[in-house]
């Protein structure tokens, strides 16, 4: 057991220096990055102040900490309604081809009734249901009448496609150009509108200047209060002496408080134009590492910086939400995960106690089970099928985390995303196998334990290993199963297949075209469903081979397997579609370095 924990750290070690020459050669020029390396350059701020919440203002601050090395500044935008409208020309857009593509096949121009539904699947629309059936005609080619050609057609009328939506886009690129004008404006002068929570400013304005006028009573000497000591025949006030009791600078930093949060909230509910999150671009490596490090203000929870992440990698729909919102509900979420990691137990007991051949057996109708083949069929199915269920659970726990992290905790990027899916899909493993399978066993041997428990090492000894036989299956059915399925890329092959039964190939858009044999969603490895897999197998290995040797064969051909598979896979197969410099190999270490220890 030390020789493998001696064996495991000294890797650790080795793999740690080489991360970090990696780390800083990365930091230092660059490699890899195929766009711009001007996130190399900036810094990403959190909780900018309203008074700073314009390029402009964002620019001067800056320009008096670092004199000479600003090179640019932005802050991030909330724009709901120029984001709504980029939607809608992006579906005009790919109705227009798609109008184009009908029209070169067929060889006629297609008709349409406006308002009539479409179905989307895996990112391809189809054609209206019921397209030209029905409907009122009009006359799209009439140039008579100016005031008919300035007139979009209703709802219920029948239009030439390609004549509807080429005058929609052309109404749409006009409209998305005075909306982007008014924002740039917007951005340059500021938000200057009225907030939520100006009467509690005006409020603590009131507060400091009362405690003004209870201070200026005493004498000061240096900027010191030097005058407790007063004569006892001069006496202050009743009221001057319950605001010195009370303490008024209190109530001025609780009323403060509160203001800030209330403001968050109201940044996040109701959606001020200026966000509090923004960018600095420095026009040297040296200025902007200083700028992470150092003070950018007096409160230590205003200006919060950060090295900028990669464009790609950033998730815009996010960006501008406020840092303190975000953080509040991470601290629900991970509350609420956390009470979910500790009743796991219950769905995965439920596996182990139904999905076994007398249980199934028990259904009418499939007796036949237990004496199919003389009971191998039986014993077979005892042996895989809870870990197929399992398996199966697991593979949904990503999901789940993936969608909490990207639209209720609000993560502004990818790799946060996927951080915390690795940390919280980790732990969740952790739970299934202390919480349910170890735990199990355990109690399966506890009346033992009770009866004699001066024996408890040795009973835990012969019950312990059984678990092995378990956990042995799972491994293989990861080796067996789950890597050739990776290797095959089932997903991805399935839903090619299912697109090509569906749709016809020649009616699709180059767009579309690219979406069905090189879709981005599967082009990328996904860390947060990866990484905590090969952990899994990883704390498997370090729980039970002290326990039962006989495990290590099996975990060793697994990792072979696996160092083939994904090898293969990053090399020809995978794409990322973002650059974030190996920030989460860290975090596997520290994960590793937790299973060790577990």
């Amino acid at each position: 057991l030390w020789l493998q924990t001696l064996y495991v750290l000294f890797l650790m070690n080795e793999e740690y220096k080489h991360y970090l020459e990696c780390r800083v050669d990365f930091l230092a020029r660059g490699e890899g990055v195929e766009n711009s390396q001007q996130h190399m350059y900036s810094l990403m701020i959190e909780r900018i102040p309203h008074e700073l919440r314009s390029d402009r203002a964002l620019y001067d601050y800056f320009n008096r900490l670092f004199p000479r090395k600003i090179h640019s500044t932005a802050v991030v935008l909330n724009l709901p309604d120029l984001e709504r409208v980029s939607k809608k020309r992006k579906r005009v857009l790919r109705r227009l081809e798609k109008s184009m593509i009908s029209f070169d096949v067929k060889g006629r121009r297609p008709y349409h009734v406006v308002g009539r539904k479409r179905i989307r699947c895996c990112g391809i629309e189809s054609a209206p249901i019921l397209a030209s059936f029905g409907g009122r005609n009009v006359d799209d080619d009439d140039d008579s009448d100016s005031e008919s050609d300035s007139r979009l057609p209703q709802k219920g009328e029948r239009v030439d496609s390609i004549n509807y939506y080429s005058r929609e886009l052309t109404v749409m690129n006009e409209k998305m150009a005075r909306m982007q004008h008014d924002k740039i404006e917007l951005a340059q002068k500021g938000n200057d509108s009225v907030r939520a929570s100006q009467w509690i400013s005006r409020a603590i304005d009131r507060v400091s200047t009362a405690a003004e006028t209870t201070l200026s009573s005493n004498s000061q000497d240096d900027g010191l209060i030097t005058g407790f000591g007063s004569s006892p025949g001069s006496r202050k006030p009743l009221l001057l002496t319950l605001l010195d009791r009370i303490g008024v600078d209190f109530i001025s930093g609780g009323i403060t408080y509160i203001q800030q949060n209330i403001d968050e909230v109201v940044d996040s509910v109701v959606g001020a134009t200026m966000s509090s999150t923004g960018f600095i671009t420095f026009k040297d490596l040296h200025s902007v590492t200083c700028a992470a490090k150092t003070p950018l203000f007096h409160k230590p929870d205003v200006l919060i910086a950060k090295m900028a992440p990669e464009s790609r990698d950033i998730i815009w729909e996010n960006a501008h939400v406020n840092l303190g919102w975000s953080r509040g509900r991470e601290w629900t979420a991970n509350l609420l995960l956390g009470i979910g990691a500790i009743l796991w137990s219950i769905p995965v007991a439920s596996i182990q106690a139904l999905a076994t051949a007398d249980q199934i057996a028990a259904v009418p109708g499939m007796g036949w089970l237990e004496t199919l083949d003389g009971g191998n069929v039986a014993a077979f199915v005892n042996g895989y099928l809870p870990v197929v269920l399992l398996l199966t659970i697991i593979m949904v726990l990503p999901h789940i985390f993936y969608a909490v992290a990207l639209h209720y905790e609000d993560r502004k990027t990818r790799s946060d995303v996927q951080k915390s899916i690795i940390g919280r899909y980790f732990y969740y493993q952790l739970a299934n196998i202390y919480i349910t399978v170890t735990a199990g066993s355990i109690l399966d041997s506890l009346n033992e334990i009770i009866e004699h428990p001066t024996n408890i090492l040795a009973i835990l000894g012969k019950s312990l290993p059984n678990v092995v036989g378990y956990f042995a299956t799972f491994v293989m059915t990861k080796l067996l199963v789950g890597l050739p399925m990776i290797l095959m890329r089932f997903g991805p092959l399935l839903r090619m297949v299912f697109i090509k039964l569906c749709f016809r190939e020649k009616y699709l858009t180059e767009k579309e075209l690219h979406e069905v044999y090189h879709p981005e969603k599967f082009a990328q490895l996904w860390y947060g469903w990866e990484y905590p897999n090969l952990l899994l197998v990883i704390v498997i290995c370090f729980t039970y081979s002290c326990i039962s040797p006989i495990i290590l064969p099996v975990v060793a051909a697994f990792f072979l397997g696996a160092w083939l598979v994904y090898k293969n896979q990053i090399l020809i197969v995978y794409n990322p579609s973002y650059e974030s410099g190996g920030t989460m190999f860290p975090m596997v270490c520290h994960r590793t370095l937790t299973g060790l220890i577990c």
